[in-house]
This record gives structure tokens, sequence and C-alpha cells, in this order.
């Protein structure tokens, strides 16, 4: 089973390179499979709209927020562990001692209380997409997978490599891990989904193009990342987190992605 898996890596891995020749026209994202994606980007949608939506609303108005804010900085202090490999294999001296003192920080009471965030260390993903992206893989075509979401080949490859860092998937049985992965996939669907639900629902409701700002944001999402840089707040909102860090642009760059000619 791993030598499948890491076999799908290096394909992926290929794949995103061998998708990089040629240039994109100006501020364009490359989606060459862009009816297939939007077939599932629809798939997706239906799903937050008829269990992911009322299932977060209740969460968030049921839940007090200082339980929800537990439930958010518990599920990232168990990341930390592939935040502090990424940032070993980018070779981010910085950011692997900055993760490694955030993981110390908040592990007294399991991650479950943000303590570092006010040491000055804030919360600082780093991912095997990342990684790749260090070592100077091209991101490839635009992909949108089956429930989680927008990606692209070198984040897809990420998400895999990213899964056999996690030293928690090697603690206890396979029904165990099976049912732990799920329980965290949904219970953190829910806690995001809750947490910017009015700015996803603003987002749907504004949208001339639902699909083509999703797939912007997601881009300058991740080209901010990989920059460690923070882009402007979205729609002026005075959180932080990964949503409304991203104020998603106008045309051109929600243009369908294509290849200009050589």
């Amino acid at each position: 089973m791993r030598r499948v898996a890491i076999g799908s890596i290096l394909a992926l891995f290929l794949l995103a390179g061998c998708a990089s020749q040629g240039e994109l026209e100006e501020g364009a994202v490359y989606d060459p499979i862009e009816p297939a994606n939007r077939l599932v980007f629809a798939v997706n949608d239906a799903v937050d709209t008829m269990v992911l939506q009322p299932t977060a609303y209740v969460y968030k108005e049921v839940v007090p927020a200082a339980v929800r804010e537990v439930v958010r900085n518990f599920l990232d202090w168990l990341s930390s562990p592939v935040y502090i490999a990424n940032s070993a294999l980018q070779g981010d001296l910085e950011g692997l001692e900055h993760n490694a003192s955030r993981f110390v920080a908040n592990a007294p009471m399991f991650g479950l209380v943000d303590n570092a965030t006010g040491l000055g260390l804030e919360r600082r993903p780093e991912d095997f997409g990342q990684t790749l992206a260090v070592w100077g893989a091209d991101e490839g075509p635009y992909i949108v997978l089956p429930l989680l979401g927008p990606s692209n080949v070198r984040d897809t490859a990420g998400l895999v490599a990213d899964h056999f860092m996690d030293p928690l998937n090697y603690i206890g049985n396979e029904d165990e891990r099976t049912r732990y992965q799920i329980a965290r996939r949904v219970v953190g669907a829910v806690s995001f989904r809750a947490e910017y639900f009015d700015q996803i629902n603003d987002l749907k409701a504004t949208s001339v193009d639902y699909y083509a700002r999703v797939r912007t944001i997601y881009q300058q999402r991740r080209e901010a990342l990989i920059r460690n840089n923070t882009p402007p707040m979205m729609g002026g909102a005075s959180s932080s987190g990964e949503f409304d860090d991203f104020r998603p642009s106008n045309a051109p760059i929600e243009q369908s992605g294509r290849r200009s000619a050589d």
C-alpha cells in the first residue's frame, strides 16, 4: 500500500513538471479539464448546501464560540508535526524553529489553548505541496477533488505525502486510524464552514461565476502560503484565517486557464 502511495506521489510530481511547459496567459489559472472540474465542483457545492451548511449553522448556533475556538486550536495542534517536517524539508530554519516552538508552547494543554499566539508565534501552516513548490515543482493543472475541493497536481501529491508524514496515522490499528481520519476531516470541515459561514454564503450569492472565484481564491491563497506572505483581508473582515485572508480579484484572473501560443 505504501509503495503504491509513493508511486502515486512520484507520478503526480512528474505530471506537474510535464504540465508546466509553455506559458500561461497573464493572470490565468491552468484549467485544461474545466468541464470535469465544474461537474465535481457542482457536486461538492450540492453537498455543502444540503449537508455541510446546515450542520455548520447548527454547530455555530449551539456550540459556544469559546468551545469552537478550542476545537480549532486542537485541530491545528494535531497538524503541527506535519508543519514542522515540511519546514525542515524546505530548509526553512526560521520556520522550523517557529513551528516547533509553537508546538511546544501549546503542548501543556494538548493544543486546546493557544498560548503560542500570545507569545508572537502565530499559526504558520506548511504542507508538502508548499515544499514541492520550494523545490521548484510547477503546480500543474488545476483540479477539483471530490469533497476535498480545489487543488492542483502538485498539491494533490502533497496531500498524499502529508498523510504519510503524520505520526498519528501510525497509532492504533487500521480501523482505528480510519475512524480517526474520518472524524478529523468531518470536524475540520464543519469547524471551517462555521467559522466562515457568512463569508462563504456571501461569496456564493455575489459571484457571477462562483467556480471561477473559488479557483482564483485558491490560487492566491497557495501563492501567498508558498511565499509565507499574508494577502489583503477579504471584504474588510477583522478576523484572521485561511479564508478571509484572501480577496478574490476580478477579471482577467478569473478567466479559464489556457496555454498561449508559443
